[in-house]
């Protein structure tokens, strides 16, 4: 009751703060854009505009970046159903059966299967977050030191792991960001660690420096040598939300879309690519019409936008609970909220409790928001495909450089962005994930200072992460999320089935 009483005051804060609903409102029809423009990602729509939220109070700066995210997985839709090109890594299945749609001159249709289905999947995700958080705070709360190094590892391990590809080449990358995260002087010793000494490194490598720089340089670069094509409005949107009856029809299909996007959602690395294939699975066995699945059914189209906007709720989940980003725009989101001086974790309900609340709040009217926007701008945000490439992305990476500039004034932040960015195009080229790099810097820190103090607590016994129940099961969850996937990839293999995987391309 306690927590429905605030939540009920934050949205009362909301309604009656005009601001704060324009920057809401704002976000989406940004996220929207982005989500349209295909190479452009909600993780850089976030990070190019986390520097333009420095004047703002925290809740709002959030609100407005979480606003973003959500815009942006609706807005994936739309390049994926008129020209079978998923505007986010998120709605690759939508193309499955969102262009068949278009093709057979359903494509207002689809659009309006995929719009419902996105507000239908946010609003689930918004009841899990604002029901399960709270409560996973408390229990966070009565974790010790070594519980929270546990949790760092595992949040590591399940990334390395989960990534497709060679589980080595994830080890290697989560290792690398451990190592950017140290860089500077010990908070103990005061020696320098790879400063090179350097004056600019003793202070270390600042967070939004290194995501911008592993996130979004590499994708401007990549998307330099991909094609661009073009889209026409339609002509008419006459029938674009389907009829009570229909909707109906699909309600079990969302929920249960919505349910699984959430629930990869909270589990670091998985998103909304893997959250919507499973998703799409799960409809086409037991949709009657199976058969029309691939070929233009509503279901496919429903299930997918379900899901990759249910993990949005799902990926705020370890963020504001344990400061651990499920995805890669959450972990842009993390490095807003410290920006803003705020430590997600456990704590956070306790020290800024009504700054959360606020935030959940908006997460309810961003997905509000997307029924308007997604109504209203359908024309618009098409002609956002007409962008000739190479003007865009120019402009996206001067906006990355002045974004960087602007968050210290200091042109070293520059300089590492761009050596990040260039080393992580070319870890990209070689098949090295850069997400497991992203985890490592953020949560590398969190390792070293929490295993630190619990090695101080037991006077340096190693074996108090062993007797403490609770870090040793999650101790043992990190082996066996090392030791598990090798498995079943093998026994898949000999028993000649196929382990499903997202295309690499559309990997967040």
């Amino acid at each position: 009751m306690e927590n429905l009483g605030l939540l009920g005051d934050a949205i009362f804060f909301e309604l009656s703060n005009p601001l704060i609903l324009a920057l809401t409102l704002f976000g989406v029809v940004v996220g929207f854009t982005f989500g349209a423009t295909p190479g452009l990602t909600a993780t850089m729509g976030v990070a190019l505009f986390v520097p333009l939220t420095f004047p703002l109070p925290a809740d709002y700066a959030i609100s407005m970046m979480i606003a973003l995210y959500c815009g942006s997985m609706a807005g994936g839709a739309i390049p994926a159903i008129l020209l079978n090109i998923p505007g986010t890594p998120s709605a690759v299945v939508t193309t499955i059966d969102g262009y068949p749609m278009a093709r057979n001159g359903l494509a207002v249709r689809a659009y309006g299967w995929a719009l419902i289905s996105s507000v239908m999947g946010g609003l689930v995700a918004w009841v899990a977050l604002v029901t399960i958080a709270p409560a996973l705070a408390r229990l966070a709360l009565r974790l010790g030191p070594a519980e929270y190094a546990a949790v760092a590892l595992l949040g590591m391990t399940i990334i390395a792991t989960i990534i497709p590809g060679k589980l080595s080449k994830g080890l290697l990358a989560a290792a690398i960001g451990v190592g950017l995260s140290v860089v500077g002087l010990d908070q103990i010793t005061g020696q320098g660690r790879w400063t090179f000494d350097t004056l600019a490194l003793m202070r270390g490598i600042d967070i939004m420096p290194a995501l911008i720089g592993l996130l979004v340089i590499p994708e401007l670069l990549k998307s330099i040598f991909e094609k661009q094509g073009h889209a026409s409005a339609p002509k008419s949107l006459k029938g674009m939300l389907p009829p009570i009856r229909e909707w109906l029809g699909q309600l079990v299909n969302t929920l249960r879309s919505a349910a699984i996007g959430v629930a990869t959602g909270i589990v670091p690395a998985l998103g909304g690519s893997v959250g919507s294939l499973i998703a799409y699975d799960q409809a086409r066995r037991f949709d009657r019409n199976r058969k029309q699945y691939g070929k233009g059914a509503p279901g496919g189209v429903v299930a997918s936008e379900a899901a990759n906007n249910g993990v949005t709720g799902g990926a705020l989940i370890p963020l504001l609970t344990l400061g651990i980003p499920g995805d890669t725009v959450t972990a842009m989101l993390l490095g807003g909220l410290m920006i803003h001086g705020l430590q997600p974790g456990p704590r956070l309900f306790e020290t800024s409790g009504d700054i959360v609340w606020n935030i959940m709040a908006s997460v309810m009217f961003a997905n509000l928001f997307i029924i308007v926007v997604g109504l209203i701008g359908f024309r618009f945000f098409v002609r956002v495909l007409d962008v000739p490439r190479h003007l865009l992305t120019p402009a996206l990476f001067v906006l990355a450089v002045v974004g960087t500039y602007s968050l210290a004034n200091q042109w070293f932040d520059v300089v590492i962005m761009l050596g990040l960015g260039t080393f992580g195009f070319a870890a990209m080229m070689a098949g090295i994930p850069v997400y497991p790099m992203v985890i490592g810097v953020i949560l590398g820190p969190l390792l070293e200072s929490e295993l630190r103090r619990a090695l101080v607590i037991s006077g340096g016994d190693w074996t108090t992460f062993l007797t403490r129940p609770v870090s040793a099961t999650i101790l043992a969850l990190t082996l066996a999320a090392l030791v598990l996937p090798p498995v079943i990839r093998a026994i898949a293999r000999r028993r000649g089935g196929l382990v499903p995987q997202v295309p690499k391309e559309y990997q967040e």
